[in-house]
Formats: C-alpha cells, structure tokens, sequence
C-alpha cells in the first residue's frame, strides 16, 4: 500500500508494557492495551539513514524521522483510545496501521496520523494534536473513493523534500479520504490555501451532522407534538446547510 523502500524496514515488536511503564494511562487506556491490543509492530522507520529525505525543525515543530506501526487488534471497541495512547508515546509522528479481522472474508484496516509540535506547558516534551483517522477499509472490497485513496499513498509518490512535507500529504490524503466519505468523490486539494480552506469545511460538516444527531435523539425522546415538529424544522434546515458545504469540499 504504501510501497516502503526495503531499506526502511524495521520489523521490531513493541511490548504492551512499555506503555504501561512509561505512559500516564487511565483505567481505561490499560484495558484497551489489554482486552484490543493483540501485536503492535515497528514496521518502518523513515530516517536520513533509511531514506533520502531531510529533518524538519522550525519553532512550533521538529521530524527528524517517521515511524511506521502496525497494530493488530483483538478488538476495533476502543481504535480511537489505543491511537491516542500511542500516538502521544512516540515523540516521532507516527503512521499507525491498526488491522482488524474478525473472519477470513473480514479483514479491515484503518489508518491513523496525527502531528506532533513542541509543547508550550513543558520545555522538551512533544505532544500529538490534530488526529486523523480513516473510517475502517475493508481489505477485500474497498469502495472506490478508498481504492483511490490507497492508490495515493506509495512513498515514492510523495513529496522527498523533508519530513514535514512527506508526512503533511498523508494527511492531506486522510482528510480528502473523510470528505470523500461526505461527497463520494476522493479529489485532492493543489493548493495550502485550498487544503485550509477545506478542512475547515470538513469541521463545520462534522459540526452540522453532530447537531442533527442531537435534534434526532431529542426527537425520539419528545413527548410533544408541536415541539416534535419544532426539531423536524431545524434538522431540515440543518440538513441543507450541511448539502451546502459538502458540495463545497
């Protein structure tokens, strides 16, 4: 899928318990590690010395290589926790491949990033903002927005100029992904302007689509007629608003 040079591979395992001994973990972050978390796998490691491609450091951030991970689950309950566990454990950026199968016809992956930058409460510490994630691909019969989408990741493909750039347009490739999933069309943005422009879009989509969830609960759970028709109203309203800015992505 993403066609890593051989010179990158890595193929080391990583062992539940060094999250646990090194991580701040919830109760339930230790039983998403436990009862989800099958093999987590070091597949890759992109560095100067593994690919051509050179760091990156500015003020907000430094990428002075990528980590590849794959992690196999036991269980998709909890996919969200388990990124952000460890996504904020590896001070690299990391791209997390989570498998998932449940039969030999159902095998599913999914595909998580999120970028990391300085902290501004702890000198030295790097934290992971901005998660993304794809909805989860069926390995047997993806839909054609995510053969597009996978079709678009090969390293070779991307840009080699530094790491920010490279791991910026797996990112770029996610959110065009999550809002192929709105219009069903997988098109990427050629400009940053056009790229901002979109995920801003993508948010206030998100935004729209969570007030109409919330109009659709009160609705089941309103006892009054008029008030039931109250909310059918504004989820009309809502739900044209949110046409609107889907035909804008």
């Amino acid at each position: 899928m993403f066609a890593f040079p051989e010179s990158a591979r890595l193929g080391k395992r990583i062992f539940k318990k060094l999250f646990e001994e090194n991580a701040t973990l919830t109760v339930t972050d230790r039983k998403a590690l436990r009862d989800d978390l099958d093999v987590l796998t070091w597949a890759y490691t992109l560095k100067p010395s593994t690919v051509p491609i050179q760091p990156y450091q500015d003020s907000e951030r430094e990428y002075l290589e990528i980590a590849v991970l794959e992690a196999d689950l036991k269980s998709p309950k909890r996919v969200a926790r388990l990124a952000q566990i460890i996504h904020r454990a590896i001070p690299y950026p990391v791209i997390l491949l989570f498998n998932h199968q449940s039969s030999i016809q159902n095998h599913q992956f999914q595909i998580s990033l999120a970028h990391k930058r300085f902290s501004q409460a702890e000198k030295g510490a790097v934290v992971a903002d901005d998660f993304l994630a794809t909805s989860w691909i069926a390995l047997a019969d993806p839909s054609p927005p995510q053969q597009a989408f996978v079709a678009s990741l090969r390293f070779a493909d991307l840009p080699q100029t530094h790491f920010y750039a490279l791991y910026s347009a797996w990112a770029d490739r996610l959110v065009a992904l999550a809002c192929a999933d709105l219009s069903g069309a997988f098109r990427l943005k050629t400009t940053p302007e056009r790229r901002g422009q979109r995920k801003a879009r993508l948010t206030e989509c998100r935004a729209l689509e969570a007030r109409i969830q919330g109009l659709r609960t009160k609705i089941r759970k309103e006892a009054q007629f008029n008030r039931q028709v109250e909310f059918n109203t504004q989820i009309k309203q809502l739900e044209r608003a949110l046409r609107e800015e889907v035909a804008r992505l």
